[in-house]
């Protein structure tokens, strides 16, 4: 009977002793997840960093760092014929490593015989490669449709219109002045497909057969990012 009476005088120490322990071993295996689940200190300062990064206001971006540009520049062509005149162009990169561009240029070619303007239309494709902040290199690549039109000297002898294509390859020098502006030299070679056209007598003349030909194309402007 003594025996009994103890045993149930000490059930409730027990009891609690086990809770105690319990609760101290659930504690123990909690801490380490808790640990490792919970963010260090350079984590922290990465993200903080990146954050920064991508809150960059707008006006504080380097030029080269910007999706968009437009540009004016003076352009010239030697070769089979020369020609000078004046273009325009808006330009999108959207990744690190590759820009398109489309333009539009119109031009004055020397001819004898008339008058001669060129109106080319067209696109390039281009990979830019940066060194330091505010210089870099693009090789370009593209085509374009050039509207011309012809008007002999002769009196009473018609415009003599056409339509060239033409493919382009060449290299491009950037150098930025600021956080929104740059200057831009563009060399590239142009092989064009056409028809001649001459005016001869009373009449004008237009070729039966495609013809090739190859000009050299430099460019120069300023460029405006945005």
């Amino acid at each position: 009977m003594t025996r009994s009476l103890s045993d149930a005088r000490l059930a409730p120490a027990r009891t609690s002793i086990g809770c105690a322990l319990l609760v101290v071993a659930a504690h123990l295996l909690a801490t380490p997840t808790a640990r490792a689940d919970a963010p260090t200190e350079v984590d922290a300062d990465v993200d903080v960093a990146e954050e920064v990064s991508e809150r960059t206001p707008f006006r504080e971006r380097a030029a080269f760092d910007r999706d968009f540009a437009l540009a004016i520049y003076g352009t010239g062509w030697v070769g089979r014929y020369a020609a000078g005149g004046g273009g325009a162009r808006a330009r999108w990169e959207p990744f690190d490593r590759l820009g398109v561009e489309v333009y539009t240029e119109h031009l004055k070619v020397i001819e004898d015989e008339g008058l001669r303007h060129d109106h080319p239309i067209g696109f390039n494709l281009y990979v830019p490669f940066q060194f330091g902040e505010r210089f870099r290199l693009r090789p370009l690549f593209g085509f374009c449709t050039v509207f011309s039109f012809f008007h002999p000297d002769q009196e009473g002898v018609e415009r003599i219109d056409d339509v060239h294509f033409g493919v382009h390859a060449g290299l491009g020098a950037e150098v930025s002045f600021g956080r929104f502006v740059s200057l831009f030299v563009d060399v590239q070679g142009v092989a064009y497909f056409g028809h001649d056209r001459y005016a001869g007598g009373w009449a004008t003349h237009v070729g039966d057969n495609l013809s090739v030909w190859g000009l050299v194309q430099g460019a120069a402007g300023i460029q405006v990012h945005l």
